[in-house]
């Protein structure tokens, strides 16, 4: 079975519950640019970031990421900071060697019921949507 999202869902949901904005843009079928404007002395500057979909093992999804602009001096910090804030759902994400992010999608209460029914087979991208294959377990 096939699940998606057109890229302007996904942005139009990020902005509605999170009060961000997040512009979402196709590479190719494994990867996705993602970008957010900062202001940065009264000028608004675009920061993105290229994910790769590296793999998926059992409900753990492994990203890598690439970017411009010392992204990778940004990003540990950041999950650093997120796992602070929110320290209770900190064991989510793990930073690896070689610009690799762990999401453990099972370890999140409200897919938790979901995985132990379905099982996430691939991530795709294409110029329109984000595609969820998933099977029935």
């Amino acid at each position: 079975m096939k699940l998606s999202i057109t890229y302007a869902e996904l942005q139009d949901y990020v902005a509605s519950h999170f009060h961000k904005t997040v512009n979402l843009g196709y590479i190719d079928g494994a990867t996705v640019s993602v970008s957010v404007p900062i202001k940065v002395l009264g000028f608004t500057k675009s920061i993105s970031i290229n994910l790769i979909v590296k793999k998926i093992e059992g409900t753990d999804l492994f990203l890598s990421y690439d970017g411009k602009m010392g992204i990778d001096l940004l990003v540990s910090p950041a999950i650093s900071y997120a796992k602070k804030l929110v320290p209770e759902k900190a064991g989510w994400v793990e930073q690896m060697p070689g610009n690799i992010v762990k999401l453990r999608l099972g370890d999140i209460d409200k897919l938790q019921k979901v995985l132990e029914k379905v099982e996430l087979k691939a991530i795709r991208f294409t110029p329109e949507n984000i595609e969820a294959e998933i099977g029935l377990l």
